[in-house]
């Protein structure tokens, strides 16, 4: 019996390594897979390799749990604070924050949060400044509103967002033009607000009923334009009204398109003379990227303008004289530093003194508009003195109208 027992002993010692949980070393003294006994030092051996890889293992997978966990908490605050156009890594301690914002300053709001949190070593940033587009089109279309008035009556149609505005519309024309038919003056559901020009419709309405008893001003939001027609007596008079009128536009985001002319007024100049003399003007000034183009320079904070800019006048003055019954727009540009008030101002006064100068060098003066626009135009971000320099211009437009 005892032989038997010793017997057994010796087939369980003998047991093949497969029924061993698998990947486990055989313990000491039993047969490992080549049929040898293990020794207990080689089997410490394994068994420390074994736990060091399950460390390995859980330092890895922790870690990145750590990583995703990190970088699912930043994403959401960022987004939370309505940045959404920027994503997260996170490798380590170090966070990287990538995608677009609106403004520079969230930039600097980004890495703050960031740098802020504890464990951060390093934040880094590849954020791009990508300024929303105020868009021009509405998702309905509109009708422009079209006001036109006689010496006895006046006829508004077109259409408006709302109830309330459409009232406002009325009453502030019926208060202009008293007899006023507002029946083509509907309500259109979708259409844009009238925020932003309503305003300045009025107001053109307004100053070109003063200068002329017969005449129109048309709005069309979906093209950001204001349109005026009327005729007035002389070329001076004519000159006179679209300063005015470009004056009020000048300080919306829409263009002006000038239908007023003048008795005996003789043809509008032809669209290919008009486009003729402002590539010769672009041409002197270094092509048609204004961007890279020469300016008319004046002195820092002023309108005195500098013997660099006089010398570049003297050169448009040549392409002037080459179409002289061809209008021209004078146009000041501002960068963004001081008020908008000075700004505008400033913009104006550097235009004026062009029109002096070029009116000195025997040009007429009713064939030009001056206009300022301070710094509502600018070429590029007034983010570097470079750019402030690009944004501090005047501009030649030569215009349709004769």
């Amino acid at each position: 019996m005892a032989n038997n027992l010793s017997k057994r002993l010796r087939e369980l010692d003998k047991k093949p390594a497969s029924n061993r949980p698998p990947n486990l070393p055989p313990m000491p003294g039993q047969l490992d897979d080549d049929g040898r006994p293990m020794d207990g030092v080689v089997f410490a051996m394994m068994s420390l390799i074994g736990l060091l890889a399950l460390i390995v293992l859980g330092v890895v997978f922790g870690t990145k749990s750590i990583e995703q966990g990190l970088e699912e908490r930043i994403t959401q605050t960022l987004h939370g604070g309505g940045l959404t156009g920027l994503e997260v890594q996170v490798k380590g301690r170090d966070v990287l924050v990538f995608g677009d914002v609106p403004q520079e300053e969230n930039i600097g709001q980004a890495i703050a949060y960031v740098e802020s949190l504890e464990g951060v070593v390093s934040a880094e940033t590849n954020i791009r400044v990508v300024v929303p587009r105020t868009p021009t089109e509405v998702a309905v279309a509109s009708d422009p509103i079209v006001l036109t008035w006689d010496q006895s009556s006046a006829t508004v149609v077109g259409t408006a967002s709302t109830q309330e505005n459409l009232d406002a519309i009325v009453a502030s024309l019926e208060s202009k033009f008293g007899s006023l038919d507002a029946s083509g003056l509907t309500v259109r559901d979708g259409v844009g607000s009238e925020r932003d020009w309503l305003s300045a419709f009025l107001q053109l309405a307004a100053k070109m009923h003063d200068l002329t008893p017969v005449g129109s001003v048309l709005a069309n939001p979906d093209e950001a334009v204001f349109q005026v027609q009327a005729e007035f007596e002389t070329r001076q008079e004519r000159s006179d009204a679209r300063q005015e009128v470009q004056d009020i536009v000048s300080a919306t985001t829409f263009d002006l398109t000038s239908a007023l002319t003048y008795e005996d007024a003789p043809p509008p100049p032809e669209e290919d003379d008009v486009a003729q003399l402002q590539d010769t003007i672009n041409d002197v000034i270094g092509g048609d990227d204004l961007i890279d183009g020469k300016i008319v320079e004046f002195e820092t904070d002023s309108d005195v303008i500098t013997p660099v800019g006089r010398a570049l006048l003297d050169e448009i003055l040549e392409a002037l004289r080459q179409f002289p019954d061809i209008s021209i727009e004078i146009a000041g540009h501002t960068d963004d530093q001081g008020s908008d008030d000075y700004n505008l101002d400033l913009s104006r006064r550097r235009a004026e003194a062009v029109l002096a100068y070029v009116v000195a060098a025997g040009e007429t003066p009713d064939r030009f508009v001056v206009v300022g626009y301070g710094e509502t135009r600018p070429l590029v971000d007034n983010t570097t003195a470079e750019d402030r320099a690009r944004n501090r211009r005047i501009e030649f437009k030569a215009l349709l109208e004769g």
